[in-house]
């Protein structure tokens, strides 16, 4: 048995499972008598459905149920809900918000959206049924390209909605940006894409529903990373009360924002269940995921800045068009544009900024957040443009960063965003990451690769992001006649060790072994509201709903403490797991607590056994603003465009580290998607048939593990954050924030003796060598 501490490198607990075999994953999940779904998917990515003639399938010996779009519109229900931070069109008219229904009936949008949902007893006649569904279709023209979806004549994806416009938005200081325009020295100009990527977790997204005729009940198991909202959704949707469906994740194999939407899928399988009588599992493969996962990213902007000849930078403007798919997703309109707006500037000092948006809608599959949401395109899009700048004011990139940080003594401070940036010391963060980089060593290692025919570059990269998802989080402390501690909590892990962090927290608030701790999560019984994961909030806001409540435990203890001391509730404090009263021998240690609040006889009059069982809604304010520095060393092969990055580097402020190990995890896996973007990945469509070129994992590339570099991390922890009482900042997005643009500037500085000054996303060889070959 052990004791922990807040900033202890616990070894995570769950790995055990998971690395013996023995995760509960949703492919794992057996009911009982269990038959199989499978979606049949639209082959067309804009098409009228003219009617569907499921007679075959239906005959084939094993099929329980053909549901089609047609039967599904017969049901009245609803269209799949859109809640977007961002309702409105700069002029104040509502953005367009088309109706998404489960089962398309009428049109389809996008090579994958679903049309059919065929119910057998084995996978193997399931999908034998799928290819017996005839669907009448009449092929219309599509547009894939965001930016061509809004040009005059294009293809109409939603009759109500003209010019495929989503959403028309402005956010920051117009005026005072054109006045700091006005008076700058020079405006740098650069036009770039982020690229449209995929989550692509290592386990699909799947479901297994079964429904209780008796009690008129039902439960799912889903892998998902947002149990109680989409448990909300769902029932809204199916014009059912929330308290019917039993909506739980077991493990779940990653997320990365692609697991956190409501889909389709899932609610189809809870219609089904009802309607043949059996439990259903429909598990997406592999194929389907390109098709039907949400994807992010995606849009081109331009990006100006005003800058003195001196360095000083002035103004920041910044014009996007960003891209919905063919429906909007669950947050809608929200990642191109108050996602992608409010971190503008990152940690640079302007005296405005200004960003505006148009969104559209596209034969594609939906956009939804993706790590990240907005965050990392406001970083990539600042630090390509200092980067430029300093190539265009003949300045050393380091020295002109420097120059513009914001300062400590400035903080706090809003920005023209209206961020509420509190703490931090971007400067100081700045120097810790340039310090670890061996710069006295740079020009012997430039020299050797120069040798081998190949060029060597550096950049640096700081950023500012903030957290998001759902304000509350909830959790419960009870404590079992068997001596073992249970803690549920509504945020979510989807393998960043909450299992792990969030007990380690508990053990360290009430002073108990942290083997004593039972851990639960999403589960919709075990906790009346919950927020799952996403927005960087795991500790944020789960972690402080579970210190919260640990206080709330402490405080009853006084009064069982205060009965065995013979003295005031007032005249008990509680100090490293156990209540003392000063001025006198008296000492009561948690554990002895818990007992006691387990035995009548031990009990005050006024309090019974179970007393000490608590649950407790944490409540965020304003949220907070993780932050930090990356930089990156690459080495391109001219002649080849291979690109290796041979080091990099990391500084963050996270404000408090629970556990140091989990943080570097979580930063790690950040700059590994990081670097997906920048060097290896992008969904691409083709744009005259609308389907999916990179539909698999031949086309897909997903970085490798000889993809990544060596990674020294280090953390700055001198300003945790007043405006939680943890002080912890987030931390699972900010490697995508800094890692991006850190790569990419430093193949750009490898080539800039080829005159090669921008390349977009993703860098492969082909593109580089192009670029160098173009130059």
């Amino acid at each position: 048995m052990s004791k922990v501490k807040i900033r202890d490198s616990v070894r995570r607990i769950e790995d055990l499972r998971f690395l013996t075999g023995t995760g509960n994953y949703i492919d794992d999940v057996v009911i009982g008598g269990e038959v199989v779904g499978v979606v049949v998917r639209s082959p067309y990515a804009h098409a009228k459905i003219n009617g569907f003639d499921a007679t075959d399938a239906e005959a084939l010996d094993g099929v329980l149920a053909v549901i089609t779009g047609a039967e599904w519109a017969a049901q009245n229900f609803g269209p799949i809900p859109t809640n977007s931070a961002v309702k409105e069109n700069r002029d104040g008219t509502p953005i367009s918000v088309p109706d998404r229904p489960c089962l398309a009936s009428e049109r389809v949008r996008y090579v994958g959206e679903a049309v059919a949902f065929v119910v057998a007893e084995t996978l193997a006649i399931a999908r034998q049924a799928v290819e017996l569904v005839d669907v009448d279709y009449d092929p219309l023209p599509a547009v894939t390209h965001p930016v061509k979806a809004l040009e005059p004549g294009a293809p109409q994806l939603h009759d109500a909605i003209e010019g495929n416009l989503c959403v028309d938005w402005e956010l920051g200081d117009k005026d005072g940006t054109e006045k700091a325009f006005a008076a700058a020295d020079r405006i740098i100009t650069l036009e770039l894409h982020n690229n449209r990527v995929t989550g692509a977790p290592i386990e699909p997204r799947g479901a297994v529903a079964y429904y209780d005729d008796a009690s008129g009940t039902y439960t799912i198991y889903q892998s998902s990373q947002n149990i109680h909202a989409n448990r909300n959704q769902m029932a809204t949707i199916l014009g059912i009360d929330k308290d019917n469906i039993h909506h739980v994740a077991p493990d779940v194999g990653g997320g990365f924002g692609a697991k956190n939407s409501v889909y389709p899928e899932p609610v189809i399988t809870l219609y089904a269940t009802k309607k043949v009588g059996r439990p259903v599992k429909w598990v997406n493969d592999r194929a389907e995921s390109f098709l039907s996962d949400t994807h992010g990213r995606s849009q081109y902007s331009t990006v100006e800045m005003a800058v003195m000849n001196d360095g000083t930078f002035k103004g920041l403007r910044t014009t996007t068009i960003g891209e919905m798919g063919a429906y909007c997703g669950t947050v809608g309109a929200f990642t191109p544009t108050g996602g992608s707006a409010r971190t503008q500037g990152g940690p640079y000092a302007f005296e405005a900024m200004y960003y505006s948006a148009k969104a559209g809608f596209t034969n594609t599959a939906p956009l939804d957040p993706y790590r990240g949401a907005g965050r990392p395109e406001g970083s990539f899009q600042i630090e390509r443009i200092v980067e430029l700048a300093a190539r265009e004011l003949d300045m050393d990139p380091v020295e002109l960063r420097r120059k513009n940080l914001i300062p400590k003594d400035a903080l706090p401070l809003v920005t023209s965003m209206g961020l509420d940036v509190d703490c931090g010391d971007f400067p100081t963060v700045f120097e810790k990451t340039l310090a670890m980089t061996d710069r006295a060593g740079y020009e012997a290692r430039a020299a050797a690769s120069q040798a081998q025919g190949k060029c060597r570059g550096f950049a640096i990269a700081p950023y500012l992001e903030c957290t998001g998802g759902m304000p509350k989080e909830h959790a419960v402390i009870s404590f079992d006649d068997d001596g073992s501690v249970s803690l549920a909590i509504g945020s979510h892990s989807t393998g960043m060790g909450h299992e792990t962090s969030l007990p380690q927290i508990l053990a360290a608030q009430l002073g108990i072994d942290i083997e004593r701790i039972k851990f639960t999560q999403a589960d919709t019984d075990a906790t009346p509201l919950g927020g799952g994961h996403g927005g960087s909030r795991g500790m944020e806001m789960g972690g402080n709903a579970v210190l919260q409540t640990a206080g709330e435990v402490i405080e009853k203890g006084k009064a069982i403490a205060a009965h065995h001391f013979e003295c005031s509730v007032d005249d008990v404090e509680f100090d490293d797991g156990a209540y003392i009263q000063p001025g006198s021998n008296n000492t009561m240690t948690m554990d002895n607590a818990i007992n006691a609040a387990q035995d009548h006889s031990t009990l005050p009059d006024d309090l019974a056994p179970g007393c000490l069982d608590t649950g407790s809604t944490f409540e965020r304010g304003i949220i907070s603003i993780p932050n930090g520095c990356h930089a990156a060393e690459a080495e391109v092969d001219p002649e080849t465009g291979a690109v290796q990055i041979t080091g990099f580097w990391v500084v963050d402020d996270f404000g408090t580290i629970v556990n140091p190990m989990l943080a570097d995890g979580q930063v790690m896996g950040g700059i590994g998607q990081g670097l997906g973007q920048a060097l290896l990945e992008q969904a691409i469509y083709d744009e005259e048939s609308g389907q999916l070129v990179t539909g698999s994992l031949i086309d897909y590339a997903l970085p490798r593990a000889e993809d990544m570099p060596p990674m020294r991390l280090d953390y700055y922890e001198d300003s945790p954050t007043k405006k939680t009482p943890l002080g912890a900042k987030g931390a699972g997005e900010a490697g995508c924030c800094g890692a991006p643009p850190a790569i990419v500037n430093a193949v750009l500085d490898a080539l800039k003796g080829h005159g090669v000054t921008h390349i977009e996303m993703p860098l492969t060889p082909e593109m580089v060598w192009q670029a160098v070959r173009d130059a």
